[in-house]
């Protein structure tokens, strides 16, 4: 019992006071180890709830992909890890276009559908390990994409947008006919001193420049590496989505 075995029981040689004895301490050894036992299955389950509350709280609750809290954590990781192997790291944030309009004219319930159509598409696209897809906040996304060049990035946006042309969801508000985005991608090798802000506010820009010049297209961000413009690239039964250079 000193070593720790409660089971084992002591052996007894006669009838006497001492029997009695024994008998108490083989019933404490196998209450205790009945006890070490529902301690271990008490820390296991624990362990299991800990984990889901986890995955929970890095959980977006209306489209099930990763949060904006689970965004920031990965952008920070993936930034240090970038900075330290000297490794580009990809940036898009995408919007929906024209979404207030849609929710207005389809319903709030129709408009969460379209968020989580949206968000199951930029879920799929993303195959490597470390590419991360998120809901930003309301209407807006966002994926990182470590150690990722000029082609991948475009590979991607491509992707992503192709996918909701032929998901083809209707929005007659919209001079398209259909749900489309409009993507920011911005692509940068931290260096000493660099913060992750440096990359968002670089694609937010893209985003931005997206928008203004028509919606439904992918800008990249012309401070963060050499892009060359994109030739648009029909898709059947659906509006044209461009990939073009950032200029303002």
């Amino acid at each position: 019992m000193a070593r720790g075995d409660f089971v084992t029981p002591i052996l007894l040689a006669s009838k006497d006071e001492l029997r009695y004895v024994a008998l108490s301490f083989n019933d404490m050894g196998l209450e205790l180890s009945r006890r070490v036992r529902e301690a271990d299955m008490h820390t296991c389950e624990l362990e299991v709830l800990n984990r889901k509350l986890a995955e929970l709280s890095a959980t977006d609750g209306l489209t099930g992909i990763a949060n904006r809290r689970r965004f920031d954590e990965a952008l920070a990781s993936e930034w240090s890890r970038a900075a330290r192997l000297r490794t580009p790291l990809a940036l898009a944030m995408l919007d929906v276009d024209w979404f207030k309009k849609f929710n207005d004219h389809y319903g709030h319930q129709a408009g969460d559908e379209c968020l989580r159509r949206v968000a199951l598409v930029l879920a799929g696209c993303m195959r490597r390990a470390g590419d991360l897809g998120a809901r930003y906040g309301g209407e807006e996304f966002a994926f990182i994409a470590p150690n990722c060049d000029e082609q991948h990035a475009r590979q991607l946006a491509a992707k992503i947008s192709n996918a909701l042309h032929s998901l083809a969801m209707p929005h007659q508000l919209s001079e398209f006919g259909y749900v489309t985005v409009s993507i920011g991608v911005a692509i940068i090798t931290p260096t000493a001193g660099d913060a992750p802000d440096r990359l968002v506010k670089a694609a937010d820009a893209a985003l931005y420049r997206a928008k203004e010049q028509g919606r439904n297209r992918t800008v990249f961000d012309d401070g963060a590496a050499p892009f060359a413009a994109m030739q648009p690239h029909p898709v059947a039964q659906a509006p044209v989505h461009t990939v073009g250079y950032g200029h303002s």
